[in-house]
């Protein structure tokens, strides 16, 4: 048995360290892909990358390509990103969580192969991205053209289709859904961020969703 390889070693724990960073920014956001996913993403890519490298070395003369695994990888971790996304009527969210987690991959296979520099200044990036731009977007982007509807009604089947449809016959573009349900009163609270039209008459959209026999209370903030 010989002793153990430090640099694999390192390399391991860079890729795991640097995966968790940016599952740790998806964790506080609440995303289904939080710090262990992007970690065990980052640490199994990294692995992957490895095992390639050293296949590469065991047979020399077959002139392997140490690229072929982490090009599967590349394709494989599409299928994880996508169970990361969903669309609740005409919204979609997790598409950011979906890129962090391609993004974790590469940063794994990067710091599998021993290109450490380019792991770390990535996932730099990739937190900028996340943290700086989010706060500038809802600064400045969201916060001129984006409402958030608060929509407090009883639990029915097809609620939410025909609030949206109200919204939508409107001109508002919805952007993300958020649901939450009270299954002892049998109550839902409808949370809604869209853009909309500068000359949006919100007051007139919230009677018009206020219409909708199940709904209770409607919030525009």
């Amino acid at each position: 048995m010989g002793s153990i390889d430090l640099d694999m070693v390192g390399r391991l724990a860079l890729g795991a360290l640097l995966g968790g960073l940016i599952g740790l920014e998806r964790e506080t956001h609440s995303q289904p892909a939080g710090l262990r996913t992007h970690m065990i993403v980052s640490l199994g890519a990294c692995l992957m990358m490895l095992v390639s490298i050293h296949m590469a070395t065991l047979t020399p003369s077959t002139h392997g390509d140490p690229a072929r695994i982490a090009a599967q990888v590349v394709t494989g971790i599409g299928f994880l990103g996508a169970g990361a996304i969903m669309r609740f009527g005409m919204s979609v969210r997790g598409l950011t969580t979906a890129a962090s987690l391609w993004t974790a991959a590469g940063i794994g296979l990067a710091a599998g192969c021993g290109y450490w520099q380019a792991a770390v200044v990535t996932t730099g990036f990739t937190l900028v991205a996340l943290f700086v731009f989010n706060k500038f977007e809802k600064a400045f982007l969201q916060g001129r053209a984006y409402r958030r509807f608060v929509v407090h009604a009883k639990d029915t089947p097809g609620l939410v289709g025909r609030v949206e449809t109200v919204m939508e016959r409107s001109g508002i573009s919805i952007r993300e859904v958020d649901i939450q349900r009270d299954l002892v009163e049998k109550k839902l609270q409808l949370t809604i961020v869209a853009r909309c039209p500068e000359k949006a008459d919100v007051d007139l959209l919230s009677r018009a969703i206020g219409e909708v026999q199940e709904v209770d209370k409607v919030e525009i903030e």
